[in-house]
């Protein structure tokens, strides 16, 4: 799920929460740069805009956007990074697998 302006403008309301034009263009960037993320449910999504409205308030948030090339190439190697852990947990994975099939194996379970 990756949340619109409407999405956050309720979720500002709801908790609250002051959403200047600046932080809720940040916001909408931010959110598609990141579409592998799990914001699967609106509760987990509303937690993170109350966490970066309460940044930005405190002074504590730089919602200058990058221009489209840094983002994109931010984005390539976010993937790259993303990859590289999949391929590691599918290595980790497959290495338990092939640990239980020899166990069975070896007590003539398979």
């Amino acid at each position: 799920m990756i949340p619109d302006r409407n999405f956050l403008r309720r979720c500002a309301h709801k908790n609250n929460l002051n959403l200047p034009q600046e932080l809720e263009d940040w916001l909408l960037v931010h959110f598609e740069d990141e579409p592998y993320e799990d914001f699967n449910t609106a509760s987990a999504l509303e937690d993170m805009i109350h966490m970066y409205c309460q940044s930005y308030a405190n002074g504590r948030l730089d919602v200058a956007i990058p221009d489209p090339v840094t983002r994109l190439k931010e984005r390539c190697e976010d993937l790259k990074d993303l990859i590289t852990d999949l391929r590691v947990d599918i290595s980790y994975l497959q290495g338990l697998c092939d640990d239980y099939e020899r166990i069975l194996k070896e007590h003539g379970l398979l």
